[in-house]
């Protein structure tokens, strides 16, 4: 229970410290998995270690066997509802592969005894390798659902909505609108007088910027004009934030800010406006539920990519740990 109660604690005050570290999410894995382990030592002989126990294995199950099936399947309504891309058929392939990791992982313990150090290194390493990639992308989500119920004010000054492709060109998706529709409900609980930055730049295949698409949005939901700033130069999450931040900046009084996104999205933006020394509060908008797991994904990969060398460090490490007493004595 002790060091259920440190984990918490210093998942409680690394959070409130700063909430924009990727460590929050690690360190809630960490205190959910020593919680387990607590209950099930504390009361194994018990009717209710009985069912803490068949929890703890139905648990294991659904993450082993249920959620890489319905990422499958979740590829398939993809590919269904947006159409055939790339980006749709990630949950279905990252479901595939985290089949063939659990695969390569227990191949690599049981024939141990027959296979070769070579091919049990490689298939050790291949296994690992993306169990620990889902291990940190259990830790992500988690914490993406935590950092949506963290306290936060509700009056600001300037709201910043981002961007997302536009329809035909010149239409609000329904994703956009629906981070639009949370930018106006902070916008009219704000007792200040609060500006809303519409931020998006204008992709090769929009005959509009996204901040023009969203600012009509806004004007035709009954938004005065004179509320709405255009920020429409920026391509990316990282320029939406450091152009709306020198607008801010150039513009007299509080600078209390809200930034807008899809729900999913919120923990990387955070991440980037702290790295650009931008003050907000990072709020989330619904997403659709099918949409949800791909969206996860490509943020996911984003964050690696960003964090690449810490990622590969912990995955190293942690290899390296798990296969000596695993593999070395036989």
């Amino acid at each position: 229970m002790i060091i259920t109660s440190v984990l918490f604690i210093v998942f409680l005050f690394s959070t409130l410290q700063d909430p924009c570290r990727f460590r929050n999410g690690l360190f809630f894995f960490a205190f959910l998995i020593s919680l387990a382990v607590t209950l099930l030592v504390k009361y194994h002989d018990t009717a209710a270690g009985t069912i803490i126990a068949v929890v703890i294995v139905l648990l294991i199950l659904f993450l082993v066997l249920i959620v890489p099936l319905l990422l499958i399947i979740n590829g398939f309504q993809m590919l269904k509802k947006e159409g055939h891309s790339f980006a749709n058929l990630l949950s279905m392939f990252f479901g595939l592969t985290i089949f063939f990791g659990e695969f390569a992982l227990l191949t690599s313990y049981f024939n141990a005894y027959q296979s070769t150090p070579l091919v049990r290194g490689l298939l050790f390493a291949s296994g690992y390798g993306i169990f620990y990639a889902s291990i940190i992308f259990l830790c992500f989500m988690f914490y993406t659902w935590i950092i949506k119920i963290l306290p936060r004010r509700v009056d600001y000054d300037y709201v910043i909505v981002l961007g997302s492709g536009l329809i035909g060109g010149d239409k609000v998706s329904r994703l956009l609108a629906d981070r639009i529709d949370r930018g106006i409900a902070i916008y009219q609980k704000s007792m200040s007088s609060c500006k809303i930055i519409v931020s998006g730049g204008q992709g090769k295949d929009e005959t509009i910027s996204e901040a023009e698409a969203m600012k009509q949005y806004l004007v035709e939901h009954d938004i005065p004009e004179h509320d709405v700033i255009m920020e429409d130069e920026s391509k990316n999450t990282m320029e939406n934030l450091a152009n709306s931040k020198a607008i801010i900046q150039s513009r007299k009084g509080r600078q209390h800010t809200a930034v807008v996104t899809s729900n999913y999205h919120i923990f990387r933006a955070m991440i980037y406006a702290k790295r650009i020394n931008l003050p907000c509060t990072g709020i989330g908008a619904r997403t659709a539920f099918y949409y949800w797991p791909g969206a996860m994904i490509r943020e996911y990969i984003a964050l690696v990519k960003y964090f690449f060398w810490l990622f590969l460090f912990g995955y190293l490490l942690s290899a390296t740990i798990l296969y000596i007493p695993l593999f070395f004595y036989i």
